[in-house]
């Protein structure tokens, strides 16, 4: 039988599934008329298609159908005057900036302060798993610019030149990067080291920090538990003070979940604020390049030279600035928004009460909170569903279709989800992502920003499938973890994650801070005056003793 008609007969069956009324002669007529297509389309090898982003792409700006007056904040530019040079033991945990003027000033070299993240990989690493490949030993030479010799770790999704970048996947063992992504040629420009490649769940699909190639990523509080994903190699290594700050995609949760889980800050910005050029995607119209540091000031420094210089207001105001603006200001005059109809889906009890502690110290800042109501979160997250499976199976076509054995199966039942997707039902979950920018966007005319716990629970141990929050009985792992995240990464809006709480045991809870497009140093403005009240920053994990 020739391929052509094989074609036309699989076109045929599909119709017929889909409506077993239609006679014959119509679905005969209807599946030849796809015979060219489908033929021109199966004579192109997917592999030979590069990943630019589908002309199909997503705008949270013009999504939204009422968007505020950018909030203003009184510029206070950097600190300015001589830094005390902190000892070895507080080093690690200094702002990027702050590291880089003390590298500038003399107070320490490059080569001292790669000595000194290096002996802590050495130390840390064995137990937590937190990288892939370590470079610092090749940061030997002295460094200049407003980033002098911080270290950043990236996920292994980001390229660099040289170096391999397998997304932490099996079926890229053996690809090495041609070229710098933009955010790393941009902060390496800067002055700034790579400390290596960070572990990642493999293609950032996931939310745990499981590996099949590379192993676990453990929490540095507590080894036996996750330190969340899909980037939980960042949030691990920043949190026990590998690195300054680290870089990583986040389609759903994947740099805001392990920021969390590991007691760090995070920031998803808005959709398309930072390039994602050199960095491997696994969807096209969710995925943002995340950034992450131990304080709301080293999370801040590093996004301003990622973040794209204007926006459809103007010029972009300086996060830093915004940050310290926070930290002195008299009072935080914001608005406050809580979805209540997301809450109630179930929260952890020591989650619940870390949250509102901390709706109460914002209130004690001077801020206003009110009950809001926004699309409810379970539809959005059924519509990311459609969206993120259907553009990820398309994205790794080639793998599925060449080495689909080769993924781990975590993975690969997802992709294979999204292969059965139809087209009509993708463009159906694009026009209700639409719809519900449209409807959320209408908050932002009563408050400033939204607040949500980060994650509904603490992280969980290893291997846990399925975690309970409420009545509603056990749940799959991921979908809790991804419950305030992805309905975000949905609408295309910033959020920032900051240290909030901790259990009885320990383990770091985050809260999560939203606002409209493009509201990123609103965020930090926030997050700098809640951090500056609060010391949730100043607790670090202790290397075990063995």
């Amino acid at each position: 039988m020739k391929a052509g008609k094989r074609t036309v007969q699989s076109r045929s069956a599909i119709l017929r599934l889909i409506q077993p009324d239609l006679g014959e002669g119509v679905l005969d007529r209807a599946g030849s008329m796809l015979d060219d297509v489908v033929a021109y389309l199966d004579s192109v090898d997917a592999r030979d298609l590069d990943t630019t982003f589908p002309v199909l792409t997503f705008d949270p700006v013009a999504a939204s159908s009422y968007l505020p007056t950018p909030v203003e904040f009184e510029g206070t530019g950097a600190s300015t005057g001589a830094l005390p040079a902190p000892g070895a033991d507080e080093l690690p945990w200094a702002p990027a900036t702050d590291l880089a003027r003390l590298v500038r000033e003399g107070a320490y070299t490059a080569q001292e302060v790669a000595a000194l993240y290096a002996r802590r990989i050495s130390a840390w690493q064995p137990e937590i798993n937190a990288f892939i490949d370590v470079a610092l030993d090749k940061a030997a030479e002295p460094r200049t610019g407003a980033l002098a010799g911080v270290p950043i770790g990236l996920s292994d999704m980001i390229d660099v030149a040289g170096l391999p970048t397998t997304a932490g996947s099996a079926i890229l063992g053996d690809r090495i990067a041609d070229t710098d992504a933009e955010c790393w040629s941009t902060l390496s420009g800067a002055g700034a080291v790579l400390a290596g490649k960070l572990n990642v769940q493999e293609f950032a699909a996931g939310t745990t920090g499981e590996n099949a190639r590379y192993g676990w990523t453990r929490n540095p509080w507590d080894l036996t538990r996750m330190a969340g994903g899909a980037c939980g190699g960042a949030g691990a290594a920043v949190a026990a003070g590998l690195v300054s700050a680290a870089l990583g995609p986040d389609p759903g949760g994947s740099i805001r979940v392990p920021a969390a889980l590991c007691g760090v800050v995070a920031l998803k910005p808005t959709y398309g604020a930072i390039s994602r050029r050199g960095v491997l995607p696994l969807t096209w119209t969710l995925d943002s390049l995340g950034v992450m540091g131990q304080r709301v000031r080293g999370a801040a420094g590093i996004a301003d030279h990622l973040l794209s210089p204007t926006t459809p207001w103007g010029k972009r105001g300086s996060c830093e600035s915004a940050a310290l603006a926070g930290a002195r200001a008299p009072a935080l005059d914001l608005t406050f928004g809580i979805p209540t109809s997301w809450l109630d889906m179930g929260l952890d009890p020591e989650v619940r009460d870390a949250f509102e502690r901390a709706l109460e110290h914002l209130k004690d800042l001077g801020a206003k909170v009110r009950e809001v109501d926004v699309p409810y979160a379970g539809d959005i997250l059924r519509m990311h569903r459609a969206v993120a499976f259907s553009e990820a199976s398309a994205s790794h076509e080639p793998f599925l279709l060449h080495q689909g054995d080769e993924f781990g199966a975590n993975i690969r039942d997802r992709e294979e989800a999204g292969r059965a997707m139809l087209a009509g039902e993708y463009l159906k979950a694009s026009r209700i992502r639409a719809v519900l920018c449209r409807k959320f966007s209408e908050v932002w005319r009563d408050v400033d920003l939204i607040v949500t716990p980060t994650v509904p629970v603490p992280a969980a141990p290893i291997g846990t499938s399925s975690v309970t929050t409420s009545s509603r009985g056990a749940e799959p792992t991921h979908t809790v973890y991804t419950r305030y995240l992805a309905p975000l990464s949905s609408l295309g809006l910033p959020a920032l994650s900051v240290p909030c709480g901790a259990t009885a045991g320990g383990l770091p809870i985050g809260m999560q801070i939203a606002g409209p497009p493009h509201a990123e140093t609103t965020l930090f403005y926030a997050a700098g005056a809640y951090e500056a009240t609060t010391d949730w920053h100043t607790r670090h994990p202790v290397l075990p003793t063995r």
